[in-house]
């Protein structure tokens, strides 16, 4: 169970830092950017990592019923929809509060939908604590989206003047960290419905840990089509494919590699962490994964600068991460039990 934590730790680092490199991607617009991204991040990244650990990995996708398929990758392409909002309000609201929200509101669903669809109820007095925990957890995002509300409200004379910062663009970034929230909470509960193959290639002697990568092959071929075609649509409308040969695109390609490995590398370690938790894994390593992300992301976004100039806000934010902390060992409990 040790074991287990700490692999789930390292999947946390990755996934509270990918968020960072969704900044700072000139010359490249957005739509240059996350074109790439999708074709190397959610496409070629998820099949290779596969290739160098399943054998012959395609063979038990192909065995998988279409039905099965299906499920898995629409719940991939409502992730793939969800993940342009998540990208598009960073820009506009920061990684912190974007992170917190997103987290919040996708621990919940995609916590206790696999629960259900896996039929893999936890005895009363365990429900009880995790359902504790999951309160706790709540309520430190309210907290840290209440820090951001204050940093909004204590530099709106400020922002006002300056491009892209206004209220409603703040609103605007709110809206969208809320939908992509929901819509992330897809991933986790395409990646339950998609055990079809990683269940046959265990029967076939692969191990566990490495066979949960096939999931993600399937639950990102939807995601890869709702990424690539908004992007490329984007990119072919405004005629920005002209970025890929600007002066100083290098470091725009080495963002995207960057990007692209830490985002994959947070779900496939995260993968094999819940294989190695047990029946409850989809479950309690969801919780945990979001919760120590969300630090992870807010510690990201202090060192960034984004809570410069906001004390109050900034102690707040503070507070919200220390509550977030006791409800993972809430969850920890739980889990122990």
């Amino acid at each position: 169970m040790a074991s287990a934590f700490l692999v789930l730790l390292f999947a946390c680092l990755f996934q509270g830092s990918f968020g960072i490199c969704f900044k700072k991607y000139q010359p490249f617009s957005w739509e240059a950017f996350w074109v790439l991204f999708s074709i190397i991040g959610v496409l070629g990244i998820p099949h290779i990592w596969c290739m160098t650990e399943v054998p012959n990995y395609m063979s038990y996708i192909r065995a998988t019923p279409l039905p099965t398929l299906f499920a898995g990758a629409l719940a991939g392409f409502f992730w793939g929809i969800s993940s342009i909002w998540y990208s598009k309000a960073i820009d506009m609201i920061g990684v912190s509060l974007v992170t917190g929200i997103n987290l919040g509101l996708s621990n919940l669903l995609g916590s206790f939908v696999p629960m259900v669809i896996l039929g893999t109820y936890p005895p009363a007095r365990v429900m009880i604590v995790l359902l504790l925990g999951q309160a706790v957890l709540l309520g430190g995002v309210v907290v840290l989206s209440k820090a951001g509300f204050m940093k909004n409200g204590d530099g709106a004379e400020k922002k006002t003047r300056e491009k892209g910062t206004s209220s409603s663009v703040f609103m605007t970034g709110l809206i969208m960290a809320l939908a992509s929230g929901a819509g992330s909470a897809a991933i986790n509960i395409g990646a339950t419905a998609s055990n079809y193959p990683v269940n046959l290639a265990v029967a076939q002697g692969v191990n566990s840990t490495s066979a949960s990568l096939l999931s993600w092959v399937v639950v990102f071929a939807g995601g890869f089509l709702a990424n690539f075609i908004y992007a490329m649509t984007k990119l072919i409308r405004n005629k920005t494919y002209t970025d890929y040969v600007k002066p100083g695109c290098g470091k725009a390609y080495f963002k995207v590699v960057l990007t692209s490995v830490v985002w994959f590398s947070a779900l496939a370690i995260y993968g094999k962490a819940t294989a190695m938790l047990g029946t409850l894994g989809p479950v309690v390593g969801w919780v945990a994964f979001n919760g120590l992300a969300l630090i992870i992301a807010n510690a990201w976004g202090f060192l960034d600068g984004e809570w410069k100039g906001f004390a109050k806000a900034r102690k707040v934010a503070l507070y919200g991460n220390a509550v977030i902390i006791a409800a993972l060992v809430v969850v920890g409990i739980s889990n122990g039990l």
